[in-house]
């Protein structure tokens, strides 16, 4: 028997509620698996799903969870499985999540697509700068002096984006001349390279944006609020949403989970940065992905 996978059939695997309602909202067909240890057999979810569609297993048994999504894959015709390593990691002991993320890793399938996610910050820049989509002032230099002369002209404070020797983008806020003085020593012992992105510090209340893209559907799956930011009311958190959205769709983002540092002030939502964060994980240092990927370390607000 010949069972057609359906891109939309969907398996989220101990889904938060932000990701289980952006997915029933954007029409698609869902599965859900949990480990009643994060969520009680009798602990209803905040959508309704029919029985059958919730299934159970211990994330922290590889073997059994592998088993049961292979299982689920087959029998309905799913075409992705689904989840945020932000979900898995507030809903389970650490080792759980771990052995999880692992069995999901392996399952996921290859990214289509020649760049494989989303482009550098550089790049990022560029193409909301150019589409007027959260346009920030910014200017790329070549060299580290260049970059220095730049922020001076801006004026100061700046955000000055650059990346090491392997590929790992640092995002460092310069608020006067000592801080540029120290970035300027930093670049050249790391031994950073070209291009240097120079930004305006941008003001605002700072939001995470989540999100997980299905065959070009971006699902925003949580805005959640830093350093004391305010929750938004509903019609700026659907500004939030449009704005990352309208990023993914320029870059030509079509599969994979982002995350976007959205400011929120009187100009609006302007998007500081993005990135993938089931890319960016290092144990002594950043990984061929997040070199490739180009991820960012630093807060740059």
């Amino acid at each position: 028997m010949i069972i057609r996978q359906a891109a939309e059939r969907v398996v989220l695997v101990g889904p938060g509620p932000g990701l289980l309602h952006a997915a029933v909202v954007a029409g698609l067909d869902v599965w859900v698996v949990s480990d009643p240890a994060a969520r009680p057999p009798d602990a209803p979810f905040p959508i309704g799903l029919p029985p059958q569609r919730i299934l159970r297993a211990d994330f922290g048994d590889a073997a059994a969870l592998r088993a049961l999504l292979a299982d689920t894959v087959l029998r309905h015709g799913i075409g992705h499985v689904l989840y945020l390593a932000s979900d898995l990691a507030s809903g389970l002991g650490s080792g759980a999540a771990a052995a999880a993320e692992d069995v999901l890793r392996d399952l996921a399938a290859p990214r289509p697509g020649p760049a494989g996610g989303l482009p550098d910050a550089v790049a990022v820049r560029r193409v909301l700068n150019q589409s007027r989509t959260s346009a920030v002032r910014a200017e790329e230099a070549r060299t580290v002096a260049e970059a220095r002369a730049l922020a001076e002209d801006f004026p100061l404070p700046v955000v000055i984006k650059s990346a090491d020797e392997s590929g790992c983008w640092w995002t460092v806020p310069v608020h006067d001349r000592p801080g540029l003085d120290r970035w300027a020593e930093q670049a050249l012992s790391a031994r950073h390279r070209a291009p240097y992105l120079v930004e305006e510090l941008l003001t605002g209340s700072k939001f995470h944006v989540e999100t997980i893209t299905v065959d070009g559907m971006h699902l925003v799956a949580g805005i959640t609020p830093e350093g004391g930011a305010s929750p938004l009311p509903e019609a700026e958190r659907a500004g939030v949403r449009a704005t990352v959205r309208a990023l993914l769709d320029l870059v030509g983002y079509e599969c994979g989970t982002t995350r976007t540092d959205v400011l929120v002030g009187a100009r609006g939502s302007r998007i500081a940065a993005a990135v993938e964060p089931g890319r960016n994980r290092r144990r002594d240092g950043p990984s061929r992905a997040a070199a490739a990927t180009g991820s960012e370390r630093g807060t740059d607000r």
